[in-house]
């Protein structure tokens, strides 16, 4: 941890307060300094008459606090440029090097992170998202819990993290042990629908090829949504959301769900509404941590239905239960993104 530097003017603080009397420990105690610090600067100024630091060896800096701060100013125009950009567009006319570029950043508490990735948002999509946020704030927990949440999602039977790293000696980089193999489009996916709500968990739904409205009514609405529905009766008939993708907005779809189930009004670009999402990727971490890994699309598919009966109803409920929270998140954004 870098020491914090005394300031000229807390230095001469000192030297006033050790002169009226005032002890190593009690001047330290009330600036927030170690007395260790105090009696080596009191001895540096009876030795030398001066505060101020001596002539240290070293490479002298190359850049002012004023230029440090130009360097910020730039980084929060343009956060996602690279050292060797900055060094272009901080000091042109400068011999300076990446390294001294990072450096200056780190030193004012900033560190190259992975970004989050967020669905884009325009005006009118935060505004939707506001004014769904905003109709639903004083909903209670006896309100969401007849919301049945579904979605799908696509899995792929190799994944490729771009953010993976190796460690290796230089001139290593083809060595086969350091090579990640990859192959086109990861293997192959499998397409799967699922539905959760406070109180349960519906089938996972394998959905063969590209989703149509035909077949998301054929296999997922008929035989598994509906039929569950019809087992409630109608005073507790749960309330059924699915987002704005194409096929859950075909003609024949509504139609069908005008006629069956109680819909949610659903604001686009809205996945951090949806708790379901988070299930998904419980679902991605365990089939990546799964050994031997997978290495067919049908061990892949009956590993997903696997797993997926093995989510628990707590681990649901503490999801369907904090939508309170991701409604007041979203409104304190102002429809904007939020941590979910």
């Amino acid at each position: 941890m870098a020491r914090r530097r005394l300031s000229e003017a807390i230095r001469l603080q000192i030297i006033g307060m050790h002169a009226t009397g005032a002890s190593f420990k009690a001047i330290g105690r009330q600036l927030g300094y170690h007395y260790t610090v105090i009696s080596r600067l009191v001895r540096k100024h009876r030795q030398t008459g001066a505060v101020k630091d001596r002539p240290q060896s070293g490479r002298p800096r190359v850049t002012s606090e004023r230029e440090d701060r130009a360097l910020l100013r730039i980084i929060r125009r343009e956060p996602f440029s690279t050292s060797t950009v900055l060094k272009r567009a901080w000091l042109p006319n400068r011999h300076l090097s990446t390294r001294t570029v990072r450096n200056r950043l780190k030193a004012a508490g900033m560190a190259a992170r992975r970004v989050i990735k967020r669905p884009r948002l325009t005006d009118d999509h935060k505004r939707r998202r506001l004014a769904w946020c905003l109709a639903r704030q004083r909903w209670n927990l006896r309100t969401w819990r007849r919301i049945h949440w579904s979605d799908e999602s696509r899995f792929l039977l190799h994944v490729t993290d771009g953010r993976l790293r190796v460690w290796r000696h230089r001139n290593t980089a083809y060595t086969p042990r350091n090579i990640r193999q990859t192959v086109p489009f990861g293997g192959g996916s499998v397409m799967v629908w699922g539905c959760i709500s406070h109180d349960c968990k519906l089938d996972l739904v394998t959905i063969r090829g590209n989703l149509t409205g035909d077949q998301y009514m054929r296999r997922v609405l008929e035989p598994v949504v509906v039929t569950h529905f019809d087992n409630h009766p109608l005073a507790t008939r749960p309330v059924y959301m699915d987002d704005n993708a194409r096929p859950h907005r075909s003609r024949a779809v509504v139609d069908y769900l005008q006629n069956n189930a109680v819909t949610l009004p659903w604001p686009a670009m809205s996945p951090d509404l949806n708790p379901l999402e988070h299930v998904w990727d419980i679902l991605g971490r365990r089939i990546q941590a799964l050994q031997p890994p997978v290495q067919t699309l049908r061990e892949l598919e009956a590993a997903l239905h696997r797993e997926w009966l093995q989510v628990t109803r707590e681990q649901i409920r503490r999801l369907t239960g904090g939508m309170r929270r991701r409604v007041d998140a979203v409104i304190r954004a102002r429809g904007g993104f939020t941590r979910y």
